[in-house]
């Protein structure tokens, strides 16, 4: 599965540097990323808004000495915006360190960023307890479940399943609530797109998307009525950043 990255940087050096720097290390892992390029917060926040979703946002501190770097301004925006991926900054001095952390920065990040510096970010940031989790009450007691171990998501009778990525189902208790609100948080997050009226699949899990149903990499097959297959088609075009065949 693909680890998305946003890289905000005025400086082209510092966004090439951090871009390499995020390649090799997937590389390394025998493992795929896919790094978006921004020169302007504002830039970054257009994106979101229009539905652009990421599992770590580099951002860089420049500006002038007094006023509130737009980077750390935009990060602060993204936060209350409800986005809780992993958050690191890039900055020439430590003047903004205080603030930064206040907006749950993972890392702050003195240049020239060397690439152990990035290895060490990334070592966090991939772990499921950094990544977005939905809290999910079961006859066990309180499961946490990432999003990234979701495979795909099945109502039947009330009852929400959550096969995950490892084999297990994670059954919810019975919902009296309708099935797209326990299901919000996920399709928001922007990994997740709706098949069918009781079914969400992880768009990074698919395999094969063909006429009537989708197919996840272990072997699952989903029902996909004709009136959404070119909706789910471009979401998954959207996720992978081109188009995708199947």
């Amino acid at each position: 599965m693909l680890f998305h990255i946003a890289v905000c940087a005025g400086d082209p050096a510092l966004r090439t540097v951090l871009r390499r720097h995020c390649e090799d290390y997937f590389a390394r892992r025998a493992d795929g990323c896919a790094v978006e390029l921004f020169d302007s917060p504002a830039a970054l926040l257009e994106q979101d808004a229009a539905g652009g979703r990421y599992e770590l946002y580099l951002v860089e501190l420049a500006g002038t000495a007094g006023a509130l770097p737009f980077g750390l301004a935009a990060a602060m925006e993204l936060r209350q915006r409800g986005r809780r991926a992993p958050l690191a900054f890039a900055a020439r001095s430590p003047a903004w360190a205080y603030y930064a952390f206040r907006a749950d920065a993972m890392q702050y990040l003195l240049c020239p960023v060397r690439y152990e510096m990035i290895a060490a970010l990334l070592d966090r940031a991939v772990q499921p307890e950094y990544a977005p989790a939905l809290a999910l009450p079961t006859a066990a007691g309180l499961r946490v479940l990432p999003f990234a171990r979701i495979e795909y998501v099945e109502c039947t009778q009330h009852i929400v399943h959550f096969h995950l990525t490892t084999g297990e189902a994670v059954a919810s208790l019975s919902q009296r609530a309708p099935f797209l609100r326990l299901a919000a948080p996920l399709l928001a997050d922007g990994r997740f797109v709706q098949t069918h009226r009781s079914y969400l699949v992880n768009l990074a899990e698919v395999r094969l998307v063909a006429p009537g149903e989708v197919q996840t990499v272990t072997g699952a097959r989903l029902p996909l009525p004709h009136g959404r297959e070119a909706a789910v088609r471009q979401a998954l075009a959207d996720w992978h950043g081109g188009a995708f065949g199947g």
